[in-house]
C-alpha cells in the first residue's frame, strides 16, 4: 500500500484529499478499470473500527485493480450542530471533494467489506445520481459526482442540515435509485455467503466501542466477523500508515520533534531491561544520567534496522495520532527487554490524548511482542513528569492456578479448558455446597458462606489465580482473594451474579445477558477444548455401533433447568424429529440423557426412539458413558436448546448440527422483568424511521448499572448462544456452525491471553 494524491482537481474552495492507495499488486496484470474510490467518514474515535474497514478491503479487494480511499476526517467549516457523528454531512461534500466528476463510493467507518466493492463500484447507473438502499439510508452510495454536484455541494454540505439536503436530492425525479441489498446489510439483516457489506448500526452494540462516556455496551450477534478481521490485523502487524507509508503530516512533525526541548532520561530507568545493556534513544533524550555502556541515539526511520535491550523515546505526542499505532510497534520490535516512554497525552492528537489510550496501546504491542517490559511517564503540558505507569512480567517460577470445580460437567469444562490453554500448573479443588450457596452474590459477599467442604482443603500458600465458574463458587473466588490479601487474581466464568467489578476478569457468554465492562470479556460461546477420548474407548463404542447403518445421528439431551424443560412430550417430539432425519439420511440414531433429564423424559424418549436406535441413560458415576466417544464418531448431531455448553462442545466438532427448541417455563418473576424489557426498551428498542433499532437510552444505561452490579439477573438465554454461533432450529436441516472450530479457538485463545495479563500488573509510580 502506498500513499498519493488524489489526480483529481476539485473546486477551489474543497480541501485537498490525500487517499490511502492500494495499487495492483506486484506480478498482478494492472486492471485497465478506473481506481475505485472510496470516501469513508470517520473520526478519531473510531479508530479502531477505521483500521478494522481498511483491513476487510485489503482482504477482498481485486489485487489487479488500484483502490483509492478518502479519510473524511475533522473537515474544517462545518456546522455540526445535532449531529449523531463527528462525519454525519461529510458524505454530502463528495462530489466537490471527488472534483465533480468520475464516480465515487460513500462508506460509514462503522462497516466492514465481505466481498470486493468493485463489482459495486462497476454498477450501471442509468440516469441515476446516486444509489442507496433507500433515499434517506445513505450510509452507502454509490455516486455519479457531476450529477450530485448540481444538488450537494461543500458549502450546502457545511451549512445546512442533513434533512434538507436530503429534500433537495428528493426534488429531483430520477436522481436516487436504489442500491442492491447485499451492498448495505444492517445488522441482522446480515446473510452469509450474500453479503458484501455488513453495517453496524447499533451503537451500543458496535464491538469496538468507541464511545463509552456515551453508551453501555452489550455484544452484538455478529460481533466475531468483526473480531475476527482485527484479529487477522493484529496477528498481520497492520495499520493504516506504517514506516513505509506514514501520513501525510507525519514528515512535519518529524520536524518538530527533532527541534523539541530534550527530555531527562531517568537513571532508573535502566533497570527495566533487567540488566546493564545497550540502550537507543529516540526523539528528544538526554541520556547522560543512565551511565550505560552503549547508548545510540536513532532517528524514527532507523528504528527498523535497531535492536537494543531498552528502547527509550520521548515526547512521540507531537507525531499525528494516525502514525502512533505503528511507532509504538516499532519500538517494541527493536527492543529486546523493555520499552520506556515519555509523553503528554494532553497534547497529543485525539484518540491519543488520554493516558488511558497510551496504556493500551503499550498493552497491544506487547501482546504482539511478548516478555518485553515497559514504564510510561505521563507528563504535564509543559513538559513536566507527573507521574507513570510501569509493567512487568513476573520473574522467576510459573504462576500457581486453582480450579474451583462445582457439579456441573460444563462449568467444570470450562474451567479445565481455560487452564490447560494459560499453560501452567493448577490443581482442582472439587467444592460441595450446601442450599445456602443460592443466595445471590451481592448478598454472600466475600466468604464461604454456602460452602460444605472442599478437597483438597482451601488453605495456605494461596495460588497466584484462581478460576471459577457461576454463582456458588463465585463467593468462595473472592474469599481466597481477600485471605491472600489481594495478591490473588481471580477469574469467574460465565455469571456471578454478583458486581463484576469485584473480579479481575469476568469471561461471559451471550446467553446471560451482561453489559460490557472493561475487565468483562465477552465469547460467543462456553469455553471447550476438542471433544476427546483415548483410543481404546473410541475402538470400543465404533464396534458396539457397528450394527448401526450411517449416517449416525449424535442426539444429545439435556434436561431441565431454568427456563428450559423437557419433559416427556417434548422427549416424544424430539425422538419424533431425530428418527425423522434418520430415515432420510438411511442412518441410526445415537443417543444420550445427561444428569439433567428427568426420568420421565428419559423413559420417553428411549420408548419413542425405539429399539433400532442406540438409547444411553445418564447415571451418575457410570464409568461407561459415550458422551465423548459421540462427539468423535457422530456424523451430524441434533442438540437440545437448554445447554450452551453441550451446543459449544457439539459445535466445535465442525460437524453438521440442528437445535431442538425445548420449551420454556419462566417463573412469574422473569416474566415481569421481560415484559418490562421489552416495553421500556431496557435492552433493545424498537425499529425506528430506517428499519433499524433506535438507540440505546438513559433508562437502558440505568438498567446495565443493575446488571453489572448483580442486583439484577436476567432470565437465561442460550438461543443467544445459538445465534452467535450460527446454528439452525429444527425442522432446518444440519449444518455446521457458522462459527467454525478454527474461531472458538482463537476465542479461547483471547481468554488466555486476558487471564495471563492479569498477573502482569501495571504499577502506578508516584
Amino acid at each position: 500500500m502506498s500513499q498519493a494524491a488524489s489526480r483529481s482537481t476539485p473546486p477551489a474552495q474543497a480541501p485537498l484529499l490525500t487517499p490511502v492507495v492500494f495499487e495492483a499488486v506486484a506480478g498482478a496484470a494492472a486492471s485497465p478499470l478506473p481506481p475505485v474510490r472510496i470516501f469513508l467518514g470517520t473520526e478519531p474515535a473510531q479508530h479502531r473500527a477505521e483500521r478494522v474497514f481498511f483491513h476487510s478491503l485489503k482482504k477482498v479487494r481485486d489485487p489487479a485493480r488500484r483502490y483509492e480511499v478518502y479519510r473524511m476526517t475533522r473537515l474544517p467549516g462545518f456546522a455540526q450542530g445535532p449531529w449523531r457523528t463527528g462525519f454525519t454531512n461529510f458524505r454530502f461534500a463528495i462530489p466537490d471533494l471527488a472534483g465533480r466528476h468520475g464516480r465515487a463510493i460513500y462508506n460509514d467507518v462503522d462497516e466492514i467489506y465481505l466481498a470486493d466493492p468493485a463489482p459495486l463500484f462497476d454498477l450501471p447507473m442509468g440516469e441515476a445520481g446516486y444509489l442507496a438502499l433507500t433515499p434517506a439510508d445513505t450510509a452507502v452510495m454509490l455516486l455519479d459526482c457531476a450529477r450530485m454536484a448540481e444538488v450537494w455541494t461543500l458549502e450546502r454540505a457545511q451549512r445546512l442540515g442533513k434533512k434538507t439536503l436530503l429534500e433537495l436530492a428528493a426534488e429531483k425525479p430520477g436522481l436516487w435509485a436504489p442500491l442492491p441489498a447485499q451492498w448495505h446489510a444492517r445488522d441482522m439483516e446480515y446473510q452469509p455467503g450474500f453479503t458484501a457489506c455488513l453495517h453496524y448500526t447499533a451503537l451500543n452494540l458496535q464491538p469496538w466501542h468507541p464511545a463509552p462516556d456515551q453508551y453501555s455496551y452489550h455484544p452484538h450477534p455478529l460481533g466475531e466477523l468483526w473480531r475476527d478481521l482485527e484479529r487477522e490485523a493484529d496477528a498481520a502487524g497492520y495499520e493504516i500508515f506504517s514506516a513505509a507509508n506514514p501520513s501525510p503530516a507525519f514528515a512535519g512533525a518529524v520536524a518538530r520533534l527533532a527541534a523539541a526541548p530534550r527530555w531527562q532520561l531517568p537513571a532508573d530507568v535502566a533497570a527495566l531491561a533487567g540488566r546493564p545493556g545497550s540502550v537507543a534513544a529516540v526523539g528528544p533524550l538526554d541520556t547522560s544520567a543512565l551511565g550505560a555502556p552503549e547508548v545510540a541515539e536513532l532517528t524514527i526511520d532507523a528504528l527498523a534496522d535497531a535492536k537494543a535491550d531498552l528502547v527509550a523515546a520521548a515526547r512521540l505526542d507531537q507525531c499525528p495520532a494516525d502514525d502512533l499505532p505503528w511507532l509504538i510497534d516499532a519500538l517494541f520490535a527493536a527492543a529486546q527487554r523493555a520499552v520506556y516512554l515519555a509523553v503528554a497525552p494532553a497534547a497529543a492528537e485525539e484518540p491519543a490524548d488520554t493516558e488511558a489510550w497510551w496504556r493500551a496501546r503499550l498493552r497491544a504491542a506487547v501482546r504482539r511482542h511478548p516478555g518485553r517490559a515497559w514504564r510510561l511517564d505521563v507528563l504535564d503540558a509543559a513538559g513536566q513528569r507527573t507521574h507513570g505507569w510501569q509493567a512487568k512480567a513476573p520473574a522467576g517460577m510459573a504462576p500457581t492456578v486453582w480450579r474451583l470445580h462445582g457439579k456441573h460437567a460444563g462449568d467444570n469444562a470450562q474451567i479445565d479448558a481455560l487452564a490447560a490453554a494459560l499453560g501452567w500448573p493448577s490443581r482442582p479443588h472439587r467444592l460441595r455446597f450446601s442450599p445456602r450457596s443460592r443466595l445471590p452474590g451481592w448478598l454472600k459477599g466475600a466468604n464461604r458462606l454456602g460452602l460444605l467442604g472442599s478437597e483438597p482443603a482451601l488453605e495456605p500458600p494461596w495460588p497466584d489465580l484462581v478460576i471459577a465458574a457461576g454463582r456458588r463458587s463465585a463467593n468462595v473466588a473472592r474469599w481466597i482473594v481477600k485471605q491472600s490479601g489481594g495478591r490473588t487474581r481471580s477469574v469467574l466464568l460465565g455469571r456471578p451474579r454478583a458486581p463484576l467489578s469485584t473480579f479481575d476478569l469476568v469471561i461471559t457468554t451471550p446467553q446471560y445477558g451482561l453489559p460490557v465492562r472493561s475487565n468483562v470479556l465477552h465469547l460467543p460461546a462456553p469455553l471447550a477444548l476438542p471433544a476427546t477420548a483415548d483410543d481404546a474407548t473410541l475402538e470400543a463404542w465404533r464396534a458396539r455401533w457397528a450394527a448401526l447403518p450411517r449416517p449416525w445421528i449424535g442426539l444429545l439431551v439435556g434436561g431441565d433447568r431454568a427456563p428450559y424443560r423437557i419433559d416427556a412430550d417434548a422427549a416424544r417430539r424430539l425422538a419424533a424429529a431425530a428418527r425423522a432425519l434418520a430415515a432420510q439420511r438411511g442412518g441410526s440414531v445415537l443417543a444420550t440423557t445427561g444428569p439433567r433429564t428427568m426420568p420421565a423424559a428419559a423413559e420417553a424418549l428411549v420408548a419413542a426412539l425405539g429399539e433400532r436406535a442406540f438409547c444411553h441413560r445418564y447415571v451418575p458415576g457410570q464409568a461407561d458413558n459415550p458422551y465423548r466417544a459421540l462427539l468423535a464418531l457422530a456424523d451430524q448431531f441434533i442438540v437440545t436448546g437448554d445447554s450452551a455448553s453441550m451446543l459449544a462442545e457439539a459445535a466445535g466438532t465442525g460437524k453438521p448440527l440442528a437445535v431442538f427448541e425445548p420449551p420454556r417455563q419462566s417463573t412469574a418473576a422473569k416474566r415481569l422483568l421481560h415484559w418490562l424489557e421489552q416495553r421500556l426498551g431496557l435492552i433493545e428498542r424498537g425499529a425506528g424511521s430506517r428499519g433499524t433499532a433506535r438507540q440505546q437510552n438513559r433508562l437502558g444505561r440505568a438498567y446495565d448499572r443493575l446488571l453489572a452490579a448483580g442486583i439484577v439477573d436476567r432470565e437465561r438465554d442460550v438461543a443467544a448462544v445459538q445465534r452467535s454461533l450460527g446454528l439452525l432450529t429444527l425442522p432446518a436441516e444440519p449444518a455446521p456452525a457458522q462459527l467454525g472450530p478454527a474461531q472458538r479457538e482463537r476465542a479461547l485463545a483471547d481468554a488466555a491471553v486476558r487471564a495471563r495479563e492479569l498477573l502482569t500488573a501495571e504499577q502506578r509510580l508516584d
